[in-house]
């Protein structure tokens, strides 16, 4: 992660991944529903990770599956997978899938063309950042239209959080804005807001529209209130006068979500890589699993549908 934070693209790359970021969800109700937070965005890997790794009946994705590995992750509950496996199904994101095997009490789940293209749109926003600061990933960028090659990277960016990676690891303090609906999306709206001059993430004032926030993300005022009162509390923002409502993103706010930044550009560089290596070779790289990274970890029941 030094090494990307080090490099002199580094600010320009982390503010176009935050703008491409909160322009993928604009506007966009169910998508917001089911992937906006740290969790449904795992959880949305997870449904692809498991459709390109089948179990040794070559079962892919099915309920069970993906409601053991979130639980065994600390997602969430079992329950509460399933909850969204249906929601994911009615917004037309999976679908039952062909007989496998011998076995059909449960027939598997398939990701639909729209899961597909939406989560096409996710890697090109990430890559095309991460390429400003690591020029391999534009090999990435070239073979997402393959089939076989996406399966490769999603095999690589889904064993990587099964082996135990973990963003919050680098950036504890975004946890605040991650196990809360549209909260990084909130915090990212705040980081591309400066005036014309400031820097990238801003040190003047940056207007905070409640309203326009809450319209744009699907939450309540209350919902948008909350989080930054919050985020005043752990002294990552402070209130500052202003007619319309304005705050001032302070030091640790700044460091907080570039460690976030440069955790994502490590993670995904490295699994673009993998990927790459391991579809020019035609094997598959193994990530090993670090025991202590993956037990089951307390769900609190902060992961509402």
């Amino acid at each position: 992660m030094s090494t990307f934070r080090a490099h002199p693209n580094f600010l320009p790359a982390s503010e176009q991944m935050a703008r491409g970021l909160v322009e993928l969800y604009r506007g966009n109700r169910l998508l917001n529903r089911i992937l906006n937070d740290r969790g449904r965005a795992i959880f949305g890997m997870f449904a692809l990770y498991l459709d390109a790794t089948p179990d040794e009946r070559g079962v892919g994705l099915t309920v069970t599956r993906i409601a053991n590995l979130c639980h065994d992750s600390g997602i969430c509950s079992r329950g509460r997978a399933k909850a969204i496996v249906t929601l994911m199904r009615w917004g037309g994101y999976l679908e039952v899938g062909p007989d496998s095997g011998p076995n059909r009490r449960q027939r598997p789940l398939v990701p639909t063309d729209r899961m597909i293209q939406e989560q096409l749109k996710r890697w090109q926003t990430i890559f095309s950042a991460i390429a400003q600061v690591h020029p391999p990933a534009e090999e990435v960028l070239a073979r997402l239209h393959e089939v076989g090659f996406r399966k490769a990277l999603i095999r690589e960016i889904g064993g990587r959080f099964h082996a135990g990676f973990r963003l919050r690891d680098y950036a504890p303090h975004a946890l605040l804005f991650g196990e809360r609906d549209a909260g990084l999306l909130i915090a990212w709206s705040l980081l591309i807001s400066g005036t014309d001059g400031d820097t990238f993430p801003p040190t003047q004032p940056v207007p905070v529209p409640v309203a326009a926030l809450s319209r744009q993300f699907f939450v309540s005022r209350a919902h948008v209130l909350k989080l930054l009162r919050e985020a005043e509390q752990l002294e990552l923002i402070e209130r500052t006068p202003s007619p319309t409502g304005s705050v001032r993103l302070l030091p640790p706010m700044h460091e907080t979500m570039l460690n976030l930044f440069g955790a994502m550009f490590a993670g995904f560089a490295e699994a673009g890589d993998s990927a790459v290596a391991a579809f020019e070779t035609k094997t598959e790289i193994v990530v090993p699993v670090r025991e202590a990274d993956v037990r089951p970890a307390p769900y609190a029941g902060n992961f509402p549908v």
